[in-house]
This record gives C-alpha cells, structure tokens and sequence, in this order.
C-alpha cells in the first residue's frame, strides 16, 4: 500500500526530479559526455533509441554515432511529473532542439520513468519521441539515415 507524500516530500521530489531533466537536456550537446551522463540513470535502466532499440545507459552514445552537428541544445519546455508511488514517478517533458544546421532541429517529448535511490532520483526508463524535425537538419541527416541503415 502506498504511503502518501507529504506536500513538502511531493515538493523536494518535484524539485530533484526537475533538476535531474534539466541535467541531462544540458549535457546533451555536441561535445557530450556520455559517461558522465551515465550516473542520471539507475543501474538497471534502459534508454530508447531510435527504432524502439533498448540500451542500457553505457550505450546511449549510440544516438549519436552519425557525424555530430557543430552544435545543438536542448531547450526543455513543459515537465510533467506524476508520482506512481512515494518511491517512482513518470515524466513527460518537452523539448525543442537546435542546431547549427536549422532551427528548429527537432522536438518532440521525452517520456521517461524515475525511482528514487539512495543516492536520489535516478532515470530506468527514457525514451525520446521526436514529433517532429525540420528537413535538412541533424535529426534527418544522422538519425534518420543511421535508423535506415539498420
């Protein structure tokens, strides 16, 4: 049976949540880190590649693997948090992408699942679904084709 969070548990989680999405939108660019990016996401989780492919977080380069823009950023607009119990949470949060080729590169809304751990609240589950891309851009040019060669 789930115990009820208490406003200011459902406010700190909020907020460390936010904060975690926030985290990883700015660590998304072109010079990424993905190692460091790593330690956002639980030991067992997955991350969602283009094609439904799951990862665990060690291969979320893998996105990237195509000739990566000069630069691109992820600008995060809405997040939408709700608890599943006082332990886990999903979140929809939005995002546009630009890059140094269009912009809008691409956008669309990562769904994601969180858990808190000892060390806080990591990702199990991210999956990423572009709703929609400008032709001509990185989304098209590295993702798409990198999906077709498959």
């Amino acid at each position: 049976m789930m115990t009820e969070m208490t406003l200011a548990e459902r406010a700190e989680a909020r907020s460390a949540i936010t904060e975690l999405l926030h985290r990883y939108a700015a660590m998304a660019r072109e010079d990424a880190d993905f190692a460091a990016m790593v330690p956002l996401f639980s030991e067992d989780a997955v991350f969602i590649l283009p094609g439904d492919v799951e990862v665990p977080p060690t291969d979320i380069h893998k996105i990237a693997e195509g000739a990566p823009p000069a630069f691109i950023r992820h600008h995060v607009t809405t997040v939408d948090i709700n608890f599943t119990s006082v332990d886990s949470a999903r979140a929809e949060t939005y995002f546009i992408a630009y890059t140094d080729l269009v912009q809008p590169d691409h956008w669309g809304v990562w769904r994601d699942e969180l858990r808190k751990t000892p060390t806080g609240w990591r990702l199990t589950r991210k999956h990423p679904v572009v709703e929609g891309f400008t032709p001509g851009g990185y989304f098209e040019r590295a993702i798409i084709a990198a999906s077709a060669e498959d």
